[in-house]
């Protein structure tokens, strides 16, 4: 391989990125760029002697062959952004019974014409782009020749249109991020990758010729490419994704520009991506875990294809950081929270991830993790493990990270677990709504934010991204302004721990603020607003179970917009019962307890599916600053709740044997009647 490596000692995760790295490419495919010869031997072996090899393979060699004897329906047109393939009443998915007909799964309503049958053009090409990779794997594991075959017919149609189609947006407009098979350089770059993986496992079969190479570079390739470059994404996973499909054409070709610009590039590179968008913790910037893999998996193809041409990148200690950051931020399932524009999934569904950090590093931590061994990469690119090996378990901790805004406490147990999320972002994927808390006990998440919808969808926009949707604080009902959440103090003692936030640019002249401490399955909440002038705060709960103790209240309305209009049977409470519980199954229950004066109102709101609703109580205080404060008791099976006590003069909670004190004007909060802090940054 003619290229200058790169040499890096494995140092701290606070080390600096270089700026930039020598390579040296020859203008020529130099060899394999995602599976050298002897990883191929390996992978057969795996097939032929490891029964979830054996199933992988078989499951890719029968996916190949049904690729192989359908119809190449390949569509000569663009396609449209997939985020419109959603139903407009009920945010349900589309199934296209035919090319122009798409039902809605949940309401059966029935959408045709632009852009639904332009999305079924985008769905045809990610058939059978995803299907190179298919057939290439397929090929690797049992070389068939009529696999090869099939991704060179593949390429050659695409070669013989895709310079003639035209340049379009999501909006079919004519924006630098529009694309030609797809509506964004985003898409096209995804797709690319899947290209040169597939491409690259059958490049030297016997069905090649060197002018059908040629014509696959000339007139799809490198014309991909450049569709591409169009749009500078800078700090974003769009820029990831163009980086990797670049830089692995670039290896694929032996083009020195392609690979230089996809990793050194100053303002868009590899280089500056690992520099400005991973967070020490070792997070991907944008706040949601979602986009965490997002992101991870164009940073595969760069980094795979990278190593295997003499590039070392994993040797950067950001890049082992972006592989043990998302260990920590975890329910006790092993599920990630949906917060900001993020669903709820397993740490499981990574363990692609985590078979390829096993073998680049041999850390334990990581070995547990790359269980279900389910993907091709575990057969291409898995390490076998000597007999005996003992996997680490996943350790997980009461944390807190400035830099990701989010305190993580956690019960002695560790089956209780409370999320604050004060983060300072305000990427495009963050929610307005800081100062949130989500609440996991009784074995799933209990306090619950809706999570996300497909960003075409009008739900998303009118209540996914809407403050009233989570559980913090609304002003004058009115969503939060795009601004950074603040950390005052974070600590932890014996069998407690505490944190507390603000968020001073939410809302004009309106600071809020919100602690929390957690002790023994008890939690004090409170949160507090000020400002000069009256003002309406609203305080929402949404949760996963069913309330049990509140009166039946009047029907009523609070707005029809910013989100309010989707809250659904909602009732006005004619007082406060100030306890009340919420069932969560088994005879177990979260006892709730509010110390204020708030007016209430119970009624539902839209969870995941769209078409579900879940429990939503809120609570309304009025004038120039409010406070809230209430106590939630998590009890085990057949528990009762301990006594609640409240004394406004001095603002202190007691819970049974525990006082707590709640005075925030004083930034004061105490466990025991002993002082665990005054904040340190008032």
């Amino acid at each position: 391989m003619l290229f200058t490596a790169l040499s890096l000692l494995f140092v701290a995760a606070t080390a600096p990125v270089p700026q930039e790295i020598e390579i040296t490419l020859a203008p020529e495919r130099q060899g394999p760029v995602y599976l050298l010869p002897e990883e191929k031997e390996q992978a057969r072996a795996r097939m032929e002697n490891e029964g979830w090899a054996t199933e992988i393979g078989k499951g890719y060699v029968n996916s190949a062959t049904k690729l192989v004897n359908a119809d190449l329906d390949i569509p000569r047109t663009g396609g449209q952004w997939s985020h419109w393939y959603t139903c407009k009443e009920d945010g349900g998915r589309l199934k296209a019974e035919n090319p122009t007909r798409h039902v809605c799964q949940s309401c059966k309503t029935v959408y045709s014409g632009y852009p639904y049958d332009e999305v079924y053009v985008t769905f045809r090409h990610s058939h059978w782009m995803r299907g190179i990779e298919t057939l290439g794997t397929a090929y690797a594991l049992d070389p068939k020749p009529e696999f090869a075959a099939r991704v060179r017919e593949i390429l050659l149609e695409y070669a013989s249109f895709y310079e003639s189609l035209p340049l379009h947006d999501f909006k079919n407009g004519k924006a630098a991020k529009g694309a030609r098979l797809y509506a964004q350089t985003l898409d096209e770059s995804v797709t690319l990758c899947s290209l040169i993986f597939g491409y690259d496992l059958v490049y030297d079969a016997d069905c090649f010729s060197a002018e059908d190479h040629e014509i696959i570079a000339t007139h799809l390739l490198r014309p991909m490419v450049d569709t591409i470059l169009r749009y500078k994404a800078s700090k974003s996973n769009w820029q990831s994704w163009h980086n990797a499909g670049i830089a692995a054409t670039g290896f694929l070709l032996g083009d020195q520009a392609m690979v230089d610009f996809a990793i050194n590039d100053p303002q868009h590179g590899f280089l500056y991506q690992m520099r400005e968008s991973v967070l020490p913790s070792g997070m991907w910037y944008e706040g949601a875990p979602s986009y965490h893999w997002y992101a991870m998996k164009a940073h595969l193809y760069l980094l795979e294809a990278a190593a295997r041409n003499g590039v070392d990148l994993y040797a950067l200690p950001v890049v082992h950081s972006l592989f043990e950051g998302p260990t920590k931020p975890l329910y006790p399932d092993m599920t990630y929270p949906p917060i900001n524009d993020s669903s709820r999934s397993s740490i499981k569904g990574a363990a692609v991830f985590y078979e390829v950090a096993y073998r680049r590093y041999g850390d334990p931590n990581f070995l547990a993790l790359r269980t279900p061994r389910k993907s091709p990469y575990a057969v291409l690119w898995g390490q076998d493990v000597p007999d005996g090996t003992e996997a680490a378990p996943l350790q997980l901790a009461t944390s807190n990270d400035p830099e990701d805004g989010l305190a993580i406490l956690r019960d002695a147990s560790g089956e209780t677990v409370l999320f604050f999320n004060y983060s300072p972002g305000t990427s495009g994927h963050t929610h307005a709504a800081k100062l949130d808390i989500l609440l996991y006990a009784h074995g799933d998440q209990r306090v619950v934010d809706p999570g996300r919808l497909s960003y075409g969808n009008p739900l998303h926009r009118e209540w996914y991204t809407q403050t009233v949707a989570h559980n913090t604080v609304v002003v004058d009902q009115t969503t939060q302004k795009r601004a950074s959440g603040r950390l005052i103090d974070f600590q932890t003692g014996d069998g407690w721990s505490m944190t507390h936030g603000a968020l001073d640019g939410g809302y004009e002249g309106v600071t809020l603020e919100r602690a929390l401490v957690m002790r023994k399955g008890v939690i004090v909440d409170i949160v507090q607003g000020r400002s000069e002038v009256e003002h309406t705060y609203d305080l929402p709960l949404h949760v996963n179970g069913t309330f049990a103790g509140l009166p039946t209240g009047t029907p009523t309305s609070l707005g029809e917009k910013q989100g309010y209009q989707h809250l659904k049977d909602l009732h006005a409470l004619e007082s406060n019962p100030g306890t009340f519980t919420i069932d969560t199954g088994k005879s177990r229950a979260i006892h709730v307890t509010f110390l204020d004066d708030a007016a209430l109102f119970v009624g539902e709101g839209r969870a995941q599916p769209a078409t579900k609703y879940i429990p939503v109580v809120m609570r309304r205080l009025k004038g120039a600053s409010a406070q809230f404060v209430a106590v939630y008791q998590i009890l085990a099976q057949g528990e009762s709740p301990a006594a609640v006590s409240y004394d406004r003069e001095t603002a202190r909670v007691r819970v049974g044997d525990t006082t707590v004190a709640t005075a925030l004007d004083a930034f004061t909060v105490a466990v025991d009647g002993t002082t665990v802090y005054p904040a340190k940054n008032p």
